[in-house]
């Protein structure tokens, strides 16, 4: 191994000590012909120490890549194919380099955009409901993850209430989600809780039929598998900190509006949290809320005693 070599192993090894860097997202088991390093985003790094003598550098087969270049020759593809099982880079035979090669490799993109696997292993271990369980699943963004965390004896109290909130998610994310999280759950009622977020356009821009349509989608969802639906107003919002921008409240009524005609048309619980909690100014009234969008523990004092009535309503 020459000079430069040595020094590249002593810095790598450096930063992987320490934990600075692109340690803490390399997940690949280290190779003997040299390192993997992250580049920028959406790409890895081979750094190739040791030349293989026929071309055919193996790679981690949990690598994904959609191509890959060395960086001394950049336009031009490396070839990468699966070679008895192996996931095997075909390289010139000869390092076109005297010093540390490095093969820059694009991967395909793995975001698990609805986030499925946030309950895959407590959806996994959830036993099937009993033929007497009354098992009322809730879906919906922060409003309803944080309920556990701001006051979870509502849960620990029903066990069969099971939450599956996701902060910061959108309709659209729910609706992606809708089967694992809660069809497949058995339950015998479903509380809706969408829309805050979408308002706020943290998946960008969607229009208030848009949203009303995404969650009239779960709710034909849950009644075509003889789920008893509970369709959850939009809490009152008068502003977003981290979408500053939008101006939320009038977009709020409008969307509950909706929401309650869709109800009344077709015989479904609609679940006004939103009268009870809404100030003179169309916001969140400030002693329900820990800011302008979440309810605090007197917050859920208010919803939790509306909610159990839906569900028992919904169960007759």
């Amino acid at each position: 191994m020459n000079i430069y070599k040595s020094m590249f192993s002593i810095i790598l090894a450096f930063f992987l000590h320490v934990g600075i860097g692109f340690s803490q997202t390399i997940t690949y088991e280290k190779p003997e012909w040299g390192a993997y390093t992250v580049g920028e985003e959406g790409f890895l790094l081979a750094h190739i120490f040791n030349w293989p003598e026929d071309g055919k550098l193996v790679l981690d087969r949990a690598i994904k890549p959609r191509e890959a270049r060395l960086l001394s020759n950049p336009d031009k593809k490396v070839k990468i194919k699966l070679v008895d099982g192996k996931l095997t880079a075909f390289l010139p035979e000869k390092a076109q380099e005297s010093q540390v090669s490095v093969l820059k490799i694009q991967l395909i993109p793995t975001e698990d955009w609805a986030n499925l696997a946030r309950y895959s292993q407590a959806n996994a271990e959830l036993k099937a409901p009993s033929k007497k369980e009354n098992r009322v699943v809730f879906i919906g963004n922060s409003i309803t993850d944080n309920w556990t965390r701001d006051h979870g004896v509502f849960f620990e109290e029903n066990p069969s209430f099971v939450n599956r909130g996701i902060s910061g998610q959108t309709s659209a994310q729910m609706l992606l989600r809708f089967r694992p999280d809660v069809i497949e759950l058995q339950p015998k009622v479903v509380v809706i809780s969408a829309g805050t977020n979408d308002i706020a356009g943290n998946r960008g821009y969607i229009d208030i039929d848009r949203i009303a349509g995404n969650i009239y989608s779960m709710a034909e969802l849950a009644k075509a598998n003889n789920i008893e639906v509970i369709l959850a107003s939009v809490l009152p919002a008068s502003s977003y900190s981290w979408s500053p921008s939008i101006e939320p409240a009038d977009k709020i009524i409008e969307l509950n509006t909706l929401l309650k005609a869709y109800a009344k048309k077709n015989k479904i619980i609609y679940l006004d949290y939103y009268t009870p909690m809404v100030n003179d100014d169309k916001g969140l009234i400030k002693e329900l809320g820990r800011d302008t969008v979440h309810p605090n523990v007197e917050g859920y004092l208010i919803m939790e005693p509306m909610v159990k009535s839906a569900i028992s309503k919904a169960l007759k």
